[in-house]
């Protein structure tokens, strides 16, 4: 399990180098890491667990993807491939490949923390002219947080697969 987290801490930091050096990132990275996401989860979680919790993850990103192509077509006043201009296809395929470690509310909680992080150090880069492309290289940056979040995972035992340690803070 050690190996495979190593290798997965690998992947992440290879996504975060490609994806701030040359704005685009291998996809086999992305199928590797969630092959590896997958077997991890296996271990840890029945298949149904695993499953109904990348159906629910799956939807929210399909609500958030709505929201953008919505958002970019009263901004830009004409349908646009979010793809090519809002959104890369490679922040799909980063969020994809991360469906396998999060219970829902871990994922929101990990997609709304990594937004302000990415934010964050995007503009600290911006700022001290350590990063000159315009663009928010979001898997990356993503890829980072979540690389800190799993080496953190390691040194201290919690679990990314349920809600308890969130909703034990919320339901008294």
């Amino acid at each position: 399990m050690l190996v495979l987290k190593l290798g997965l801490l690998v992947i992440l930091l290879l996504i975060f180098y490609q994806d701030l050096r040359f704005q685009a990132v291998s996809w086999i990275f992305f199928l590797l890491g969630f092959l590896i996401n997958f077997f991890l989860a296996v271990k840890s979680l029945p298949f149904s667990d695993i499953l109904l919790n990348m159906v629910i993850i799956l939807l929210f990103i399909f609500f958030q993807l709505a929201i953008i192509y919505l958002f970019s077509w009263v901004k830009f006043k004409k349908r646009i491939n979010i793809f090519s201009s809002v959104f890369g296809l490679g922040d799909l395929l980063f969020l994809i490949m991360i469906l396998p470690v999060f219970s829902p509310l871990n994922f929101i909680l990990f997609f709304i923390v990594s937004l302000v992080f990415t934010l964050l150090v995007f503009v600290a880069l911006k700022e001290f002219n350590l990063l000159r492309i315009k663009k928010v290289p979001l898997a990356g940056l993503q890829s980072l947080f979540l690389f800190l979040v799993i080496l953190f995972q390691i040194f201290i035992k919690f679990s990314l697969y349920n809600d308890y340690y969130i909703l034990q803070y919320f339901v008294k």
